[in-house]
């Protein structure tokens, strides 16, 4: 049965200061919640003072009907205990001493900031429940992380909506999912069971390595000290690794990457380590696509300190780095527009189009910058998109042939984009014009038997061909007939 904190005759406060109420753990006398549900509802939250001391007992559950929790003293969670927060809103865990949770559930449906200094541990299950985004003071790496226990896990996460923006730490002898991403996208770092109980902490940083700073070194580690076969590194990002106890000598580490089609080629890419002077290959394979999401593997060396992870390629990077391509329908037309932030040796951007996203034709062709390391902006107008649905994608192509597929995008026209069939009824002559390109157009009679079919031509400059047709149904019995433009069907009156 649920008890309200107040009601209970336990040693603690209900102190008010400034109009505000909360309730307060302090010594001399400590607290022990031996078993039952304790729910508490102190509308400014829940403060354990230094010397304080809480233990959650006998498989008791305490309900943090609030949104503020600050741990100074010490919070212990024994076996089969539960710290829930379910008070509806964004969820701080503050103070200066890491309280220790046995499980651990977030029902607030909002975000969680862990900024305790100490961190917070857990030694059962983490839920992640309603919660978004929980961060951790990232400038102190693994003081301040959220930190897993031998045989602790945890249950949700792994989204872009649901993951830990900040470092996650993990201790044992278990294989495990590191929930790590950058507040918006998530970033797993996934390792096999180490061979004896070690801890091993990570977290993801955007941006490069060379320019953004390891926490946990204070440095910044060069994009050009490489180790054979490693010819460039990625600059879009790396995870900070830490091993400090144990060993993580032999553990396979497997990424989840960003997009990362404009650096290098899928079987060129490989999982490095910075070993405190260079990046050095950790595997030998790459990666099945260079698009988000998609697996890097390798191995921490034995007898290598390896400090951070970081995506690598045995190529040389791509001519171009591309940050943005978009499109959208702009009347009868597709603007497709992208950005690139260095060029190296580029030649051109064939564009290419697709109605199912596998097969691809150029439409045209931009020429590139060739050699830049700033902001370069394209633009392309498809004058005669399709009806309904256009996939896009660009082909970069260096001066020696070397090329690379962007992503794919995709714009939607509604389906018939100013389909015209006239006359109707027709004597001799039936005109039809599209908005869009005419792809197909064919003709059947009432009892199905084909008139014609027309295909499009290979000549995509040839606009009038494109968007329309005349079809000349002199030679035709009158009747009525199906013309099938598009895939979209018109009924004709033959007189």
């Amino acid at each position: 049965m649920k008890k309200r904190l107040i009601a209970l005759a336990l040693p603690l406060w209900v102190m008010q200061a400034h109009g505000q109420t909360f309730t307060t753990y302090g010594p001399p006398d400590p607290v022990s919640i031996n078993a039952g549900y304790l729910s508490d509802y102190s509308p400014n939250g829940t403060v354990v003072q230094a010397g304080g001391s809480v233990t959650l007992a006998n498989a008791s559950t305490y309900e943090h009907g609030n949104l503020s929790f600050q741990n100074n003293g010490t919070w212990l969670g024994q076996t089969n205990s539960l710290d829930l927060f379910n008070a509806a809103g964004a969820l701080t865990i503050s103070g200066s001493s890491a309280p220790g949770f046995h499980s651990l559930q977030f029902q607030n449906g909002g975000t969680v900031a862990i900024t305790n200094t100490a961190g917070a541990n857990v030694a059962g299950t983490l839920s992640f429940g309603t919660s978004g985004i929980i961060s951790t003071t990232r400038n102190t790496h693994t003081i301040s992380s959220l930190r897993l226990a031998d045989g602790a896990g945890y249950a949700g996460g792994n989204t872009d909506a649901q993951h830990v923006n900040g470092y996650v730490t993990k201790s044992g002898d278990d294989a495990f999912v590191f929930p790590v991403g950058s507040g918006t996208d998530l970033r797993t770092v996934s390792i096999s069971a180490p061979a004896a109980a070690a801890t091993i902490s990570t977290a993801w940083f955007v941006g490069s390595p060379a320019t953004v700073t390891d926490p946990s070194d204070g440095a910044t580690h060069s994009l050009t000290a490489l180790a054979a076969p490693i010819e460039a590194i990625s600059p879009v990002g790396f995870w900070d690794w830490i091993n400090p106890a144990g060993s993580d000598d032999n553990v396979a580490v497997t990424v989840s990457i960003p997009d990362v089609t404009g650096f290098a080629l899928p079987a060129d890419l490989r999982l490095v380590g910075w070993n405190g002077t260079q990046w050095v290959a950790l595997g030998t394979t790459g990666a099945s696509a260079a698009a988000e999401n998609n697996a890097l593997s390798g191995t921490i060396p034995a007898g290598t300190s390896i400090t951070a992870l970081a995506i690598g390629s045995v190529e040389p990077p791509l001519p171009v780095t591309l940050v943005s391509f978009t499109g959208k329908a702009v009347e009868n037309t597709v603007a497709l527009n992208w950005a690139t932030t260095e060029e190296i040796n580029a030649s051109h951007f064939e564009v290419q189009r697709s109605s199912d996203a596998r097969n691809f034709e150029p439409i045209g062709q931009v020429d590139a910058k060739g050699d830049s390391k700033v902001i370069v902006n394209y633009a392309f107008a498809d004058q005669m998109p399709l009806a309904e649905t256009n996939y896009y994608r660009l082909k970069q192509v260096d001066r020696d042939g070397t090329f690379a597929f962007s992503k794919t995008i995709s714009i939607r026209f509604e389906a018939a984009i100013g389909i015209k069939v006239y006359p109707n009824p027709v004597t001799d002559i039936l005109r039809i014009e599209s908005g869009a390109a005419l792809q197909s157009v064919e003709i059947f009679r009432a009892d199905g038997s084909k008139v014609t079919r027309i295909a499009a031509p290979v000549d995509h400059a040839a606009a009038s061909l494109q968007n329309l047709r005349e079809i000349d149904l002199r030679g035709q019995k009158p009747g009525i007939y199906i013309v099938i433009v598009n895939g979209k069907s018109f009924k004709v009156l033959k007189d």
